[in-house]
């Protein structure tokens, strides 16, 4: 698994006062600026693997970490634990872990909702923030019919957890600028040998907040904020991006189109030149 053979990249296991352990990725200075990326639902550190070494040699001290429930940290089984609140707080529960008072702050999907409610909560700890197709920027449809589904029917979904399963989520994360790989499919689908991860997903999708921002707390987001979209995102609709950076303070956008769901993967160029720009501004 990522990151083995990647040059430059330190991996290690990160516990945190709560109690949980996470997996950090790192590169870079270690006294530069520190970036800290955070993947959305069903991702890990991997999302990132084609940005850390362009964020590293702009002199940045660039790390990815899984949260709970993802990749290979810890998958908590009770569903408190998913909230977005409960969220929020582990996160900064690891920039405390990681020794970090101030940060870049970068969130795809889910985790763009996570590192935004970050800002609010604790402004002090992010000086810029970056939101890829995030949650909350746009609309997520469908995460309402989960809280219908009884928790035992989880006993069912091992047989659909497949790598076919994980080729198709990972075709309508895409848009038609990019191809994921068989490997891409690998990296994704390993963290299921933990029989914890597709409950830790369930819950997720169940107890996190999957609203919108309101305009009161987008007008509470001072600082710096770049808004990245992709013109084809299937699963958080990109047609909000220009009224939400309407009411930021300091809004930045970059839509790239023919992009989807986690264009940073799918034109890692673009995104990269678009961050060092925004991060060294």
């Amino acid at each position: 698994m990522y990151p083995a053979g990647a040059e430059g990249i330190t991996q290690r296991m990160l516990p945190l006062k709560s109690g949980h352990i996470v997996r950090a990725v790192e590169c870079g200075p270690a006294d530069g600026p520190p970036v800290v990326l955070l993947a959305g639902w069903g991702g890990s550190v991997y999302l990132y693997r084609n940005n850390l070494a362009a964020l590293a040699d702009a002199g940045f001290r660039a790390i990815a970490v899984d949260l709970k429930g993802q990749g290979l940290s810890d998958k908590p089984a009770e569903g408190k634990e998913y909230t977005l609140a409960s969220m929020t707080a582990h996160a900064i529960e690891i920039l405390d872990a990681l020794a970090l008072q101030r940060v870049h702050l970068v969130g795809q999907s889910m985790a763009g909702k996570i590192a935004g409610a970050v800002a609010l909560t604790a402004p002090e700890r992010v000086e810029r923030l970056v939101l890829i197709d995030a949650v909350g920027v746009g609309r997520v449809t469908g995460t309402q019919l989960v809280g219908h589904i009884p928790l035992k029917w989880l006993d069912l979904a091992p047989p659909l957890t497949t790598r076919l399963t994980f080729r198709m989520v990972m075709k309508r994360a895409y848009g038609s600028i990019a191809r994921f790989t068989s490997r891409d499919v690998e990296e994704y689908f390993a963290p299921t040998v933990d029989p914890n991860f597709v409950r830790a997903l369930f819950l997720l999708l169940r107890e996190f907040d999957w609203r919108l921002f309101t305009p009161e707390e987008l007008a509470r987001l001072t600082l710096p904020v770049l808004l990245i979209v992709g013109t084809e995102d299937h699963l958080v609709t990109p047609d909000r991006v220009e009224r939400v950076a309407a009411r930021l303070s300091d809004a930045h956008t970059l839509v790239i189109p023919g992009a989807g769901h986690i264009p940073n993967e799918e034109t890692p160029e673009v995104v990269n030149r678009a961050l060092v720009d925004f991060l060294t501004a």
